[in-house]
């Protein structure tokens, strides 16, 4: 008796394409989501922890976080940022030789909670 030998597709490879792009997606959304709650929670750390002066409350106020999907929406980018005029949160953050900088210190801070937020979803 002759053998056969050879693939049996279950699923079409066109189909297993799909769902692998699928599951990509969904990976991206949950990257997203996760990165933009870190992001919020920078930006209140941020703003609480900041050590200048901020005489008209724009500056402290000014500063955002947030997450969104960049280069052909394969990655997720978090941004930390001063949202006032570009002259003076530039001014705050390095003048004084940096030492009342912000930005860099939370997003330093917080990398550790967004590392472990991460494995926890890929470990399952």
């Amino acid at each position: 008796m002759a053998s056969m030998t050879g693939i049996r597709w279950i699923r079409p490879p066109e189909a297993l394409a799909r769902a692998i792009e699928q599951y990509g997606d969904r990976v991206i959304i949950a990257v997203q989501a996760i990165a933009g709650r870190i992001a919020t929670i920078m930006a209140n750390d941020a703003k609480a922890s900041a050590s200048w002066t901020d005489r008209t409350g724009n500056a402290r106020s000014g500063i955002f976080g947030t997450a969104e999907r960049g280069l052909a929406q394969k990655m997720v980018v978090l941004y930390l940022s001063h949202a006032a005029d570009l002259d003076y949160p530039v001014w705050l953050e390095l003048s004084n030789g940096g030492k009342n900088a912000i930005i860099m210190k939370t997003l330093e801070a917080h990398l550790p909670e967004l590392k472990a937020e991460l494995d926890s979803i890929f470990r399952g």
